[in-house]
């Protein structure tokens, strides 16, 4: 990896977010009554990890009921699905290592944005619910996808891709960088997520940057 990075963007589920076990939940809400077993569902959130909920819950229910989702059964999905996140929010805690980076981060003067699948609007809330907006130079969610948020704001701030860093846990999160040429580094949240193509470096959690960022 390069010494501390011009810029460094962060997915925020499972990599500055203790999330995943919580989501899982908000999944099986959403599918409740449908006969879908919870094992069933966490394996299609790993496989579909990075994804947005809006792409994430109608690839499930096709993949589990052998059948196209019905729009208003879409609908009604997503609004539970939106509900239960909502309502576990105050559950969320840091994943290990998150506060000590971004406390080297800051004092360092490197450059952080959130990249992420999740709405904008959701996003945004999580975020000041604990209180992190002074560390994120920009908070990017969905519409748009993680390659474009990356490109627009390494045009925004005039940087290379080279001299900056996406870690994210996910194949999506590797995709989005390689897709602008920007180095990666993977947290390892469960077995082999990630391709050998591209500049890869393999994570415990985001502690393993803190040197590089007192460098």
């Amino acid at each position: 990896m390069i010494s501390r990075p011009d810029f460094i963007f962060l997915d925020f589920d499972g990599v500055i977010m203790d999330y995943m076990a919580l989501k899982l939940e908000s999944y099986c809400h959403a599918f409740d009554g449908l006969g879908f077993s919870k094992d069933a569902i966490r394996l299609l959130q790993l496989s579909s990890a990075g994804l947005s909920r809006q792409k994430t819950i109608p690839l499930m229910y096709e993949s589990l009921a052998g059948k196209p989702m019905p729009e208003d059964l879409f609908a009604m999905a997503l609004a539970r699905f939106g509900a239960h996140d909502d309502a576990s929010r105050s559950r969320m805690a840091l994943m290990p290592g998150a506060a000590e980076f971004l406390a080297a981060a800051r004092e360092g003067g490197t450059r952080l944005a959130v990249v992420t699948g999740t709405p904008q609007d959701v996003i945004e809330k999580t975020v000041a619910h604990f209180h992190l907006g002074g560390f994120f130079t920009r908070v990017c969610g969905t519409p748009g996808g993680k390659a474009q948020h990356l490109d627009r704001m390494l045009k925004e701030f005039s940087v290379f891709a080279d001299r900056c860093l996406f870690v994210g846990d996910a194949i999506k999160d590797q995709e989005a960088a390689l897709a602008v040429g920007m180095p990666f580094a993977g947290i390892d949240s469960h077995p082999d997520p990630f391709v050998r193509e591209g500049a890869l470096m393999r994570i415990r959690d985001l502690g393993d940057l803190v040197p590089a960022l007192r460098a």
